[in-house]
């Protein structure tokens, strides 16, 4: 059964009917009630300053990261402030003014972070620390032992009353099992003061510490919630003053990096031209200037030819361990090649390329020469300095044969022009197809940034925005600047703008406001593309839903019903849906392959690009 408890009120009734009426008062029995109620009180508030103290202890942490956080963006402040003034000194004034803007705003955020954590401080952890520490806590210890003392005390009296009123009755020759509380209150109203004093007593502070931890540290988090809201009002006051030169600043970034990948492109035509021009040889002789010791050289010696470009027999090499000592090894030169057989029979030998490897002679040991690769120095010694000779001159005019043979006719640049003349001319074919002569979302003339996996073509501004929403919507790669391969190509050739907006842009009236022109802000462009792209918002949606179409569409290797289907939000990596409603528990992706030919291959495409 639990223990009966009393109320604040019910007190003050008991109480006060017992100072009016102390012979006839039930308080006495109340006695009971009044302890338990102080001792469920002190476990409350015992347990409430348990989570007051953490509360006390994470406001603090906050507060100290919120310094180390303040501090670090005051430093990163002052570096985007130093950078900026290293651009304006090499007169890049508009990335200059990029990053000045931006420490500027960095720097009022930053002081407004340092007022909201000062805040934090003063607000809510001053308060919270002096309460938990401060004389209240003392002062309810105190009065809780003297009101236990006072119970004590009252116990003790009502104990040693009954025991004497107990002995007169056995005295008088009968006995008494039960003394009635009216026939001890006289005597032990002196006792009942002191305890409902004291009982007084421990509530009023119990009630201030309830109205500390309560009310008032409400109070202090709703002054401290008006402080961030003026955070967040004033950051966003900043951040909308700053927002007109951000669009500004991301359009002319990104005009200055297409200006900077075409004079890149400038420069690496005419890169391709000097090498053209000049000679590998003086082009690597003039490198190895700067180079000398045991470092790959371009100066060979000349092998004699008598010896040929073939030889097989035994060499000392020097190990690479701490002792490095002569080991003999069988080695052959064949085919432009260098075989160096192991110590242990079952290991492959090593087969060193002589192309990319130099001979070097060995000025102090005429029986031995180096072998110098682009990652090591092999050390050879041959019986006597005759034979290190022919195992010099072997190796040399293997070589010199292999670098001739390599240079035997020129299939691979005749192969690789052939691709490219290809590849232009795919691309004079894509910038033909039907509404390519427009960019896709605003219709700029001329687009030439390709998104590779939707096969349409956009102009610089909306690409940007494109490359924004990232590479599982929209991969761009520039006609120009970029070189493409033929399957980069694939669905450009396959699609294009006109039938792509056909189903992207069904349910988009015509002359609609909404789609950007050439004209258009940054911002309209951007709130358009996602909408388009990303919600899919002008998609032409099916009354009722039909699983099988994606199966129909691969089967029938109609392009434009994948894309229709991926359009409307299909996941292409499930399992497909027969016409009759069948799982039959094969993704788009396999049977796009294993029904494949030469006219699926978009299909096959466009299903790994967007799957």
């Amino acid at each position: 059964m639990p223990e009966q408890m009393i109320s604040v009120s019910e007190f003050v009734a008991a109480t006060s009917e017992d100072l009016s009426s102390p012979t006839t008062s039930t308080f006495a029995s109340r006695i009971t009630h009044c302890k338990n109620s102080v001792c469920a009180l002190e476990e409350s508030l015992e347990a409430d300053q348990t989570i007051l103290q953490r509360m006390k202890k994470h406001v603090k942490a906050v507060h100290l990261s919120g310094l180390t956080h303040v501090e670090n963006k005051e430093h990163f402040l002052e570096a985007l402030e130093n950078f900026g003034n290293s651009q304006l000194s090499q007169n890049n004034h508009e990335i200059s003014t990029g990053f000045l803007n931006l420490a500027v705003f960095t720097r009022e955020v930053t002081a407004l972070l340092k007022n909201l954590i000062q805040n934090l401080n003063n607000i809510v952890s001053f308060p919270l620390d002096n309460m938990l520490k401060g004389e209240l806590k003392e002062g309810k210890l105190d009065l809780k032992k003297q009101f236990e003392r006072a119970w004590k005390d009252y116990e003790t009296k009502v104990a040693k009353l009954e025991k004497e009123k107990r002995e007169r009755a056995k005295q008088a020759g009968y006995i008494r099992t039960e003394i009635a509380p009216g026939e001890i209150a006289e005597e032990m109203e002196k006792e009942r003061r002191v305890f409902q004093l004291q009982m007084c007593e421990y509530l009023l502070k119990a009630r201030e510490m309830r109205m500390k931890q309560g009310p008032d540290l409400l109070q202090s988090l709703i002054k401290f919630f008006h402080a961030q809201h003026n955070f967040f009002q004033d950051g966003l006051r900043a951040a909308e003053n700053l927002n007109p030169f951000i669009e500004k600043l991301a359009s002319t970034v990104h005009l200055l990096r297409h200006a900077h990948d075409e004079e890149m492109k400038q420069v690496t035509q005419i890169r391709d031209s000097l090498r053209g021009i000049l000679q590998v040889e003086n082009k690597v002789e003039n490198m190895n200037r700067k180079n000398s010791g045991n470092r790959y050289s371009i100066h060979q010696p000349q092998g004699n030819k008598l010896y040929g470009t073939e030889k097989s027999g035994f060499l000392s090499k020097k190990s690479d361990g701490i002792r490095r000592v002569w080991q003999k090894r069988k080695c052959g030169v064949k085919y432009g090649y260098l075989t160096i057989s192991h110590s242990t029979i079952n290991r492959p030998p090593v087969k060193l390329s002589l192309l990319t490897c130099q001979v070097r002679p060995n000025v102090e040991e005429k029986k031995c020469f180096d072998l110098v690769t682009h990652n090591r120095t092999y050390h050879f010694q041959a019986e006597d300095e005759q034979d290190c000779l022919v195992w010099m001159s072997v190796l040399q005019n293997s070589k010199d044969e292999a670098l001739s043979n390599a240079f035997k006719g020129d299939h691979g640049s005749a192969a690789e022009n052939s691709l490219q003349e290809l590849n232009k001319a795919v691309i004079a074919e894509v910038r033909q197809m039907a509404g390519n002569e427009g960019c896709c979302d605003c219709g700029a003339p001329d687009p030439s940034w390709l998104s590779t996996n939707l096969g349409i073509l956009t102009c610089i501004e909306c690409s940007g925005i494109h490359r924004e929403l990232g590479v599982h919507y929209s991969r761009i790669q520039s006609l120009t600047l970029d070189v493409l391969s033929t399957s980069e190509l694939l669905l450009a050739i396959s699609i294009g703008n006109g039938r792509f907006n056909e189903v992207m842009e069904a349910e988009l009236p015509s002359n609609s406001p909404v789609k950007p022109t050439v004209t258009s802000d940054m911002t309209a462009r951007k709130e358009y593309i996602v909408a388009k792209y990303v919600e899919r918002k002008y998609v032409r949606k099916p009354s009722a839903p039909e699983p099988h179409r994606l199966y129909d569409a691969i089967v029938k290797r109609d392009l434009m019903a994948l894309v229709q289907v991926c359009a409307e939000g299909k996941d292409l990596t499930q399992p497909l849906t027969l016409p009759e409603g069948q799982n039959i528990g094969e993704t788009a992706l396999h049977l796009a392959v294993r029904l494949a030919d030469r006219i699926s291959l978009p299909l096959v495409d466009f299903i790994i690009q967007n799957g």
